[in-house]
């Protein structure tokens, strides 16, 4: 090969090599400031949401505690026997009393429905078991006996669920006809706590006789009620 030819290939091939090298180092660049530039967009939207959550997203209110009105109380603890309210308040007497009258009947009723029920189904096992009954007259014995069983079912639930309800209407209007006696006694007395009490209470096993108020509540309540 002439050398002249050689000399010159040479060159180029080392020009070609170093435009090569210089295209690399531009794209490592470019690459590089991309980089940046998303790192850095990443971070402006993180201040905003900062920002944002911090000056604008509602904040959870302040707690402040309720300012105390009135005179403090003598730091005395009285007490209401619940049990002795219960049996000898006028009121309780004549709202509990029908409630338990109709309680009784009812359970009568359907002691009475349920027997009669038992000797239908006694019956029927009786009829299945001697072969006189086909395959129909089984099924529509027992799809009657399940509807009649269901049926007293729903029956029973619904009044004794409607008594109960009855039942807890009348000792809330109990409890707050006591409440509003407790207070009435308790303007002169000005006892810090009144708190209730009943002879099987497993929390409280004894107290001052000297504490308990029952009496004067009784008294406050009977004469509330025949006004």
């Amino acid at each position: 090969m002439n050398p002249e030819l050689e000399l010159i290939e040479n060159v180029e091939t080392e020009n070609l090599q170093h435009e090569t090298e210089k295209k690399s180092v531009c794209c490592s660049i470019m690459n590089c400031k991309w980089c940046n530039l998303i790192a850095l967009s990443v971070l402006f939207v993180a201040v905003i949401v900062l920002y944002v959550l911090h000056f604008i997203a509602p904040k959870a209110p302040v707690f402040t505690p309720k300012e105390i009105v009135g005179e403090p109380g003598s730091g005395e603890i009285v007490y209401v026997n619940l049990d002795t309210v219960n049996a000898q308040y006028e009121l309780v007497a004549i709202l509990t009393g029908d409630i338990k009258m109709e309680m009784s009947k009812q359970e009568a009723i359907f002691a009475n429905r349920e027997n009669a029920f038992q000797r239908k189904y006694k019956q029927f096992q009786e009829n299945m078991n001697s072969g006189i009954l086909t395959q129909v007259q089984m099924e529509n014995a027992q799809t009657q006996l399940m509807q009649e069983y269901q049926q007293l079912e729903d029956d029973k639930e619904r009044i004794f669920n409607n008594l109960q309800s009855r039942q807890s209407e009348a000792l809330l209007q109990v409890y707050d006809s006591l409440q509003a006696a407790v207070k009435r006694i308790n303007m002169t007395r000005n006892a810090s706590f009144v708190i209730t009490y009943q002879n099987q209470s497993p929390f409280l096993l004894t107290a001052d006789p000297t504490k308990d108020i029952t009496d004067y509540v009784l008294f406050e309540l009977n004469r509330s009620y025949k006004k």
